[in-house]
Order: structure tokens, then sequence, then C-alpha cells
């Protein structure tokens, strides 16, 4: 009996929640939705009184649809929508009603503004640059608008421009058209067209998938020694530029070919069969020329010989390494995911390349802790890593301190991706929880132990509203049969499934027994100036 009772005693300590470390998180967490929402006014105040637009920087008052649009007003959207919905129904949609209204140039394609009135940046249509700008505009801001809002007027911009983007392919080799002779776009496209597939199951969208992916499978990679080219020459059928960029504005292409693999094998799994020795040749070369001795990606190498061309690492090592997990999904060959969690260790042993002060963020910035804080989230989400995670707490730290007073970063669209990442951050520190409305005087915490969560929310003045969760995102806005790695995702956490019975304690009180659906709709609560409540979910 004395056994019994000390175990159960064991069991009951176990299950109590560290709330210290929910005040922590929620302190981490609220300062990245303040620092976020600063950063948005701070760019709205920015925009041209004439057309409503935002400049691509301080220097350059040009709306740049591959930076402006893709880069900085995709995420002042999403700070909006959790932040400040006056701003998201009003400032917002008025920027969306405006690009769609000035600056589409090739049907839905978009193409550089000037302010004031004064039309396009280019006299003519050229339309490389109006392709790659719609390209970037979908992968890197329409997409992830979608992946955390869903069906919203972002989630139809994209469509009309993906199907003006089929329309108007200008490039055509025997299996079809292709948006680009570049990896960047075609990897792009690859992408936005994945995720549309799953979603829409439009043909359309599979089959222009499926054309671009031949291209590279059956025809590049086996002429290249399965490194893709950075730039093909279609007419001479060779490389124009023969070297491989593991950063991005180059891998981009690996990401969509895997992606493309997930897809097909859900919906045309002959297709996908096909492809699978040229998808482990791929990610096997990748893995043999492509690392550094601790095992994180060099910036580029030589396609015909493997060598490292550019031995600087790639500051987003982690966009890489989704694709490599995605590759150990489908093919369940272990030594992928080893290279993944032997990255996250070399990543832990040198902070350098959570941001290299001296390196890369010399040149790129606060941009060289996004894209490095953002692969480290999503990589974190799949491996949990608690060495990661604290070496994570620490860079967010240096990030945070390059904020100015006023709210800017640093005078470029790369401001946005700061929202990016804080609010990512922010959502891994309340496991994807948000109280709405939100106030920056009240902070929300979460910690995780398995299928149970545990949320503090700290009031620093009276508050009253409710507690969302997260939902299967992956499966309800995209369709997906799997959950797997990707570029542009927001990371799930703890999901509310709506068929799901759920035992929810506030304060201590008598467990309340409730459904997933009942959760969705928010947890009322009302939390007096100073005080706290604490919240079980199991």
């Amino acid at each position: 009996m004395r056994l019994l009772l000390a175990f159960m005693a064991c069991a009951a300590a176990a299950a109590t929640p560290d709330w210290s470390a929910a005040d922590a998180n929620g302190r981490l967490a609220g300062e990245a939705l303040s620092r976020s929402r600063r950063v948005m006014h701070a760019w709205l105040n920015l925009a041209d009184p004439v057309t409503g637009l935002l400049p691509r920087m301080e220097n350059n008052p040009n709306w740049v649809v591959r930076d402006s649009a893709a880069d900085l007003y995709p995420f002042m959207v999403i700070a909006s929508a959790f932040l400040e919905r006056p701003v998201y129904d009003g400032s917002m949609h008025h920027i969306l009603r405006q690009e769609m209204l000035l600056t589409r140039r090739a049907g839905h394609l978009s193409d550089d503004l000037q302010p004031g009135g004064k039309g396009f940046v280019r006299p003519e249509l050229v339309m490389d640059e109006v392709m790659f700008g719609s390209s970037e505009y979908m992968k890197d801001g329409l997409l992830p608008i979608t992946e955390i809002l869903g069906e919203t007027p972002w989630y139809f911009r994209m469509r009309d421009i993906a199907d003006d983007m089929l329309r108007l392919a200008p490039y055509k080799w025997r299996g079809g058209r292709l948006p680009a002779q570049t990896a960047e776009i075609n990897g792009n496209a690859l992408q936005v067209l994945a995720r549309l597939s799953w979603k829409t199951r439009d043909p359309r969208y599979l089959d222009q998938l499926i054309a671009i992916a031949d291209f590279y499978f059956l025809h590049q990679l086996p002429a290249t020694g399965y490194l893709p080219a950075h730039e093909w020459d279609l007419a001479t059928d060779s490389p124009r530029r023969g070297v491989f960029v593991f950063s991005d504005h180059g891998n981009e292409i690996v990401g969509g070919l895997t992606e493309a693999v997930m897809l097909t094998r859900a919906l045309r799994p002959e297709k996908a069969k096909q492809w699978e020795t040229p998808l482990k040749k791929l990610l096997d070369r990748l893995l043999e020329t492509g690392r550094n001795a601790d095992g994180v990606w060099v910036h580029s190498v030589d396609v015909a010989t493997g060598k490292v061309v550019a031995p600087r690492h790639a500051h987003c090592w982690g966009y890489m390494f989704n694709a490599i997990y995605t590759g150990y999904l489908l093919t369940g060959e272990p030594r992928y995911k080893q290279a993944v969690e032997h990255a996250m260790d070399a990543v832990v042993k040198n902070p350098n390349y959570l941001f290299d002060e001296a390196g890369a963020g010399r040149k790129w910035g606060a941009n060289a802790y996004s894209d490095s804080i953002e692969g480290a989230l999503v990589l974190l989400n799949r491996l949990p890593h608690p060495r990661l995670s604290a070496a994570l707490d620490e860079a967010m730290k240096k990030y945070y301190a390059r904020q100015r007073d006023n709210g800017i970063v640093e005078y470029w669209y790369g401001d946005g991706n700061y929202i990016r990442s804080a609010m990512m951050y922010a959502f891994y520190k309340s496991q994807g929880a948000a109280l709405a409305p939100y106030d920056e005087r009240v902070r929300l915490g979460a910690v995780r132990e398995g299928d149970a969560v545990a949320l503090l929310v700290s009031a620093g003045a009276p508050w009253q509203g409710v507690l969302r969760f997260d939902v299967a995102r992956h499966r309800e806005h995209w369709n997906m049969a799997q959950n797997y790695p990707r570029l542009n995702e927001w990371p799930e956490w703890f999901t509310v499934e709506p068929g799901r019975l759920y035992e929810v304690t506030v304060n201590g009180a008598e467990p309340q027994r409730m459904f997933g659906f009942e959760l969705r709709k928010g947890l009322p609560l009302s939390v007096p100036g100073g005080r706290q409540a604490r919240v079980e979910i199991r």
C-alpha cells in the first residue's frame, strides 16, 4: 500500500504543470507579439498616400512585387489578423484592393509600381520579371497567409495568379510548359501548385506540376549528376549557370520536388513511383556535396564537379533540411532523418548558425535571423530538441534588440520577415493558442506534456475575452494527407479536433468535459488586472 501511495504521489507530482515555465514563455511570446504590432504600424505610416501601397525600403519608394508584396505586406496581414482586427478589416484589405487595381499587368500577374500614381517601374512588359515577382508573391506571401488563416481574399488572389501562370508560362520543352528556366521560379511554382492541388484537386494544377517535376526528375537531373542547375538554357539544353545554390534564391526547387512526390503519391501514384529513384539520387547527392564539416549546408556548389563554390554556410539552413526530412517521410531512409538531427546538434554547438554577426548577418541583417529561426521552428515541431530550443531563446534576445524605438527594424522589406519569425516564435511559446481580443498588457504562455497543455494568462490590466486554439491546418486549410515540413508553413502545436473529448480545468475548479467543436468557439475567460488564470486541457 505504501508503495502504491508513493507511486500515486509521484504520478500526481509529474502531472503538475510547470507554471513558472509557462510564465516565462508568456513573457517571451508577449514581447514577440508587441514588437510585431509595432513593426506593422511603423510600415503602415510609410504607405504611399496616392496608391496606398508600401515602399520597398527607405531609399526606394516603389512597390516591388518580389519584395514589398512577397516579404513585407503579407506578414503585416497576419499580424493584424491576430493583433488588431480593425486594421485587418480596413488597411490590409485596402492594400489588397489597390494592389489588384494597380499592379496587374499580364492577366492577374503583378508588376512593380512607382508611388504617386506614376505607373509601372518598367515602361515595357518584361515577362521574366513579372513571372518572377508573381511567383515570389505567391510562394513567400500568399501561401503563408493561407497556411495560417485559411480561405481569405488572399487565397483567391493566389488562385488567380496561379491560373495565369499556367496560361502564360513562356517556355516549352517536350514534356510541357515551364514558367521559367531558373530553379528558383520553377521551385516556387511547384510549391504553389502542390498546395493548390491538395486543396482543390484541380487537374490543371497537378498536370502543370507534373510537367515541371518531369523536367527535373526525368530530364535535367540525369544530365547533371542529380544537382539542379541554377539556370538552364532550353535552346542549348544545357546549364546556363551551372551552380546549385543551397541558400534561398536557388534551393526552392528541392522543396518543390519533394512536395511534388508527396502529392503524387496520394493523387497519382504511378507518377510518384517513376520519381522515386531520381528523388533518392537527388537527396543523396545534396548530402554528399553540400554540407560542411559540421553537417550544415554551404552556400553553393558546382553542378558538374560537386565542388564547393561558396563555402559560407546557408543562413536559411533549415529550408533544405525540410526537404531532407520530407525525403525521410517518403522513403523511410534513416540516414535522412539522421542528417537533420546532426544539423540541429551542430546549430546548438555553434550559435553562428542561428545568426552569424560577422558573416551572413553583415549582409542580410535581421533577415539572416528570420530565415534561421523559421527553419529551426519547423524542424523543432517534428523533432523536439531542448538544447536547440534554448539556443533559439538566446538568439531571439539579439533579434529583438535590432528593432528601433519607432518600430522600424532596418527600413527595408525584410522587416516583414521580422514579424513572421517573431509571431511564429510566439505561437511556439503559446503552443498555437491566442487571446481574442489581443491586449499587449496581457500575456499568454504555455507548456506541453504529451496530449496535455497548460496555459497561463497573466493580466497586467483587466481582460475579458476568449482563448482560441489552433487546428490541424494542413488538413483543414489544404486537405493534405500528411503534415510534412514545407517552406512557409506555420507549425501546428496543440491542435483541437472537433470530435475529440477534452477535460478542461480553469484555476483548479471542477474539470469540464468539452468537445473540440465547443473549444473551437473559444474558451471564455475573465481575468482581473494583476491576476492570472490557469487553464489545463487534456
